[in-house]
């Protein structure tokens, strides 16, 4: 993920500093989860974490909505992990700063590919070459996305390097490197201003400073670098499934079934109410169950999931376009945690209609994965704190230098200098 605006946690450290903090918020789609996190040279270190439900669906048509009602459930959960702070780090920490995470429905984006033929392939590849292909590159890209989505008035949040490759082979910087054929694949995550300023909106409601805005999916794919994969995040109202390659991003979809539609299949099963059917199917998951469950929750959990999973193929069969789909298949969120979920999904027949070359992998995304980052609240979120505990590790990042590799340095700057129309304001 490239630096494209100033980080507002970045400061010249001396030996007698006072502790930094600041206030993480992931809105979620049924929760929002929130943190206070102590900002450290080595890491960020979580001292309080809270969370509170929804009233409802907040987004519509990539906007918020009620921005008043989803202030006051922010307030709740952010106050919670206020007064966890007093217990864990022995006085209450009210943080000024925040990192506020762009939800996945909110975002949209594409990679973009450009291929360039070397006039002198015996000839290192230089800095000057390298800026002048992503100047090339984020020009041609951003031209087709304002064509594309010409009816909306959207701004640029983030831009990352999905791929370099010399003469066909992914290289991490091509500087120095020889070859007939550079080629620079970027994606460009863009969300409209409308949301931009509604999240705005949400933190000065919270009395907060103007907050970083962090898209969600970009966190998550970060982590991942070095690997090829399909990232599915099952959240409450719906399911964020994206592709990443070395810690960029290359496509993302959003389908609206996650962990609530497999509630509404047992509510409809067995005539509850949706609060029931909830409350029943967190029971199961947890294996409290007794002999007053009714003994077909299972089999409607079964069947919930396989329509699932339909979904989610028909979405990668859309995603992976007419190239192969990475064989590794990592699952996250709160919905990843319902008794057979994973399971179905590692015996799932993936290569019945998708174009895998090989049998996928499917494994869970744990937050113990995530580096630079300590929880001494000792209450742990599960899956479904992944994304929080992601922006807190980004809060870091933002309080230090982050180590961004020169192509990444240099596509933040080009994108700064000849594209900054397109930036949000951040």
């Amino acid at each position: 993920m490239s630096n494209l605006w100033p980080k507002p946690f970045r400061r010249n450290r001396k030996a007698n500093d006072k502790p930094s903090f600041c206030s993480v918020i992931d809105l979620g789609t049924e929760y929002v989860k929130t943190l206070v996190v102590e900002v450290r040279e080595d890491r960020a270190v979580i001292i309080g974490q809270g969370m509170a439900r929804h009233k409802g669906s907040y987004a519509s048509d990539g906007a918020i909505g009620d921005i008043e009602t989803v202030t006051a459930t922010c307030d709740q959960a952010l106050r919670q992990a206020e007064d966890m702070t007093e217990e864990v780090y022995g006085r209450k920490v009210v943080p000024d700063q925040a990192v506020v995470g762009i939800p996945g429905s909110l975002i949209r984006g594409a990679a973009y590919t450009v291929k360039q033929k070397r006039s002198s392939p015996t000839r290192p590849v230089s800095q000057r070459e390298l800026t002048q292909l992503l100047q090339r590159v984020q020009r041609l890209a951003l031209q087709q996305l304002s064509q594309e989505f010409a009816s909306q008035e959207l701004a640029l949040v983030d831009s990352s390097i999905a791929e370099i490759a010399i003469d066909g082979h992914r290289v991490t910087d091509p500087l120095g490197f020889r070859g007939g054929n550079l080629a620079v694949t970027v994606f460009n995550a863009l969300a409209l201003r409308e949301s931009l300023d509604g999240l705005r909106s949400i933190a000065e409601g919270l009395e907060l400073e103007p907050p970083l805005l962090v898209p969600e999916t970009q966190v998550v794919a970060s982590f991942l670098k070095g690997s090829e994969v399909i990232g599915l995040d099952i959240g409450g109202r719906e399911t964020e499934i994206f592709w990443t390659r070395n810690g960029g991003l290359l496509a993302s979809r959003t389908t609206p079934l996650g962990g609530q539609a497999i509630s509404q299949r047992l509510a409809e099963g067995l005539h509850l109410s949706l609060q029931e059917a909830e409350a029943l199917k967190l029971s199961y998951s947890r294996s409290q169950i007794n002999e007053t469950t009714p003994a077909s929750v299972g089999e409607i959990l079964s069947g919930a999931v396989m329509t699932w999973l339909a979904e989610v193929e028909r979405q990668l069969m859309a995603l992976a376009g007419e190239g192969n789909l990475p064989h590794r298949i990592h699952l996250w969120g709160g919905g990843s945690e319902l008794p057979g979920l994973v399971e179905a999904a590692k015996i799932f027949p993936w290569m019945r209609e998708l174009p895998f070359a090989r049998c996928p992998e499917v494994e869970t995304l744990n937050p113990e994965r995530i580096p630079g980052l300590l929880d001494r609240t000792g209450l742990s979120l599960g899956r479904g704190g992944l994304t929080v505990m992601g922006l807190a590790c980004w809060a870091y990042a933002a309080e230090i230098e982050s180590g961004a590799s020169l192509p990444d340095q240099l596509l933040a700057r080009v994108t700064r200098k000849d594209f900054d129309t397109f930036l949000g304001g951040m």
